[in-house]
């Protein structure tokens, strides 16, 4: 792996910027990876605490963050070529025609092998610090050693599901010659051994750290979402469980998370009136049929962006669990910049050397019968036209809403507004695109968990009837009702526990399905939930029913033109990677080698 091993060589000791504004400076000062060693650096807390934010630093690159994108929403049926792009960015055109080459670009897995070393680094140094720092206590230790373990288990987490088998190590490679040339361990054998490894360390994680006088406790939520906490954890673990099915413990995670945010609810907010001047600040919403309760955001009639501006906005907020904060101004570039939503979804700067498109389209759009859906009253992806998720998630081209933008991570503001409604379209929307590339990047958010419960709920039951299944099915149909009521912008569409289309466990789960795409669409969420479902069924009807093929149409002879076996869902390894690591041996259907010597898909 020496081709990984040069893209990670310097993950020791890499800057770090921009993630914590209170010690900035300080993460400057570290001297570059090739005259630190072990006996200059490694002495105390602050040594770790600065290696701890070079770790997120790294996340926060654009290699990074566009990967979250194109591995997790790219290939999925929300997703279209957008502005320019089959000029601009070729190998992310290809990718959207599902002609995967391993001389693509979105095969290099570097940058997320940087941030596995970053992490098996500190976990190895951690104990030694301990010894040379008293201040550096027991707990302090396990803490972080847990924090690393979980950002580690994160990155495995996203390359099983983009690659299926990858090489797999928690040693940290400090010198050339440790570098071991691996071959790749099955997606069945990493997710386990990373499920265990969070076992292992949740009860060390931080529950919550100091809420300080920066954190606007009361205005927005607080900075504990921009660092792992053990509530993170149990996220991570919520998403694997429904890839193992281990239904219970996913239920029981999520859980977890609930009864948090309920207590941070009580803490900070209980003492909030509905006549509160706060804009931004969660409610306990009306209990649902069979009696649960979730505290969220609500979207009341004199506010019906309320939601969409804390969570998408303002960003860090109440219902956030885990997301990447980026800050970057104009008047402050040593700070870190979100450039690759910019790119990639759209943005209010024009100026192409700031990694920006335009106003319009970024690379990417959104599939024109998406937005088409709601005006024509087809309903195939949003099940009415009083749905706020369109409307703050899509900007229509026109007015006759045959294609659009995505504003959903690139806008800073979101307003509804009733001029120009009509029957078929009771709202507009309008977006504010401030210039600044300093969107966050969501990996958790408590609705994602509450329908990841609502799944593992549904999959636990049976079709048989009995007490015990019918709880289980008002329990989903508990949680998929609250996600789904505070985006009504006419209560009088709220489901009925009667409702002819939830009224068998397979129509419910499809339901869900469609629901987990509406709420999370475009957060790189939607095609590992398709390869999700598909492992689960073990086979692709389920992508091929879903995602067009339009979209594929007109690829070269290497295009994928159907999905036809779960080993398409997969990308192929990178073509030089392969050079350097000969244990690593490219998937069947990636050998054919067309006229010109690129191994492609066939």
């Amino acid at each position: 792996m020496k081709h990984l091993y040069n893209n990670i060589k310097t993950a020791a000791l890499a800057a770090c910027v921009g993630l914590l504004a209170a010690g900035c400076a300080d993460f400057l000062e570290i001297e570059p990876r090739d005259i630190v060693t072990e006996d200059n650096f490694w002495n105390e807390k602050a040594d770790i605490d600065q290696m701890v934010a070079g770790c997120y630093a790294s996340m926060q690159s654009e290699d990074f963050i566009n990967r979250c994108i194109v591995w997790g929403e790219l290939r999925s049926d929300n997703i279209f070529p957008g502005n320019n792009v089959q000029n601009d960015n070729y190998d992310l055109y290809q990718s959207l025609r599902e002609n995967l080459l391993s001389t693509n670009q979105f095969t290099n897995w570097s940058s997320f092998y940087a941030v596995i070393n970053k992490c098996n680094t500190i976990i190895r140094m951690a104990p030694v610090v301990s010894q040379k720092d008293p201040s550096y206590r027991e707990s302090d230790v396990r803490a972080t050693i847990a924090e690393m373990t979980a950002l580690r288990s994160l990155c495995y987490f996203y390359l099983i599901r983009a690659f299926e088998d990858v090489p797999f190590y928690r040693e940290s490679v400090q010198q050339e010659d440790e570098v071991q040339y691996l071959a790749p361990s099955s997606f069945k054998y990493i997710l386990a051994e990373i499920i265990k490894d969070l076992e292992a360390v949740k009860n060390d994680a931080i529950s919550r750290y100091p809420v300080t006088s920066q954190d606007a406790i009361g205005q927005r939520y607080n900075s504990n979402c921009n660092r792992i906490t053990r509530y993170g954890i149990d996220a991570m673990l919520c998403d694997m469980y429904l890839w193992t099915g281990e239904w219970d413990k996913c239920i029981a995670a999520a859980e977890e998370i609930m009864a948090q945010k309920a207590a941070d609810y009580k803490e900070f907010y209980s003492t909030q009136t509905s006549s509160s001047t706060l804009s931004e600040t969660p409610r306990e919403m009306t209990p649902a049929p069979y009696g649960r309760v979730a505290y969220l955001y609500q979207n009341p009639r004199q506010n019906q962006s309320q939601a969409f501006n804390a969570i998408f906005g303002t960003g860090n907020s109440f219902e956030s669990i885990f997301e990447l904060s980026f800050n970057w101004n104009s008047n402050a570039t040593s700070y870190i910049k979100s450039s690759t939503l910019a790119s990639y979804y759209g943005t209010g700067n024009t100026n192409r050397d700031l990694g920006a498109t335009n106003a319009g389209a970024g690379w990417l759009t959104v599939r024109p019968d998406i937005v088409s859906d709601v005006k024509a009253k087809t309903f195939s992806y949003f099940q009415h036209q009083y749905d706020l998720r369109f409307y703050n998630s899509i900007a229509p081209e026109s007015n006759d809403y045959g294609s659009g933008y995505i504003r959903k991570l690139v806008a800073t503001d979101f307003r509804t507004s009733t001029e120009g409604a009509t029957s078929e379209v009771p709202l507009t929307g309008s977006f504010t695109l401030d210039r600044e590339f300093n969107r966050n990047w969501i990996f958790y958010r408590l609705t994602d968990v509450m329908l990841m419960e609502a799944e593992a709920l549904l999959q636990k039951a049976t079709d048989e009837t009995s007490q015990e299944n019918t709880e289980l099915m008002h329990r989903a149909f508990d949680l998929i009702y609250l996600v789904n009521l505070r985006s009504l912008s006419d209560e009088s569409r709220k489901l009925a526990t009667n409702a002819p289309a939830l009224a068998t466990r397979g129509l419910m789960i499809t339901f869900l399905q469609k629901e987990r795409n509406r709420e999370l669409m475009f957060e790189g969420k939607r095609w590992f939930d398709l390869v999700r479902y598909a492992m689960r069924d073990g086979k692709t009807d389920i992508i091929r029913a879903n995602v067009p093929s339009s979209k594929t149409t007109g690829g070269s002879a290497s295009g994928n033109t159907g999905f036809p076996s779960l080993a398409h869902l997969f990308w192929p390894y990178n073509k030089e990677e392969m050079k350097v690591n000969t244990n690593l041996v490219q998937k069947a259907i990636y050998k054919n080698e067309a006229s010109e010597g690129i191994e492609m898909n066939k």
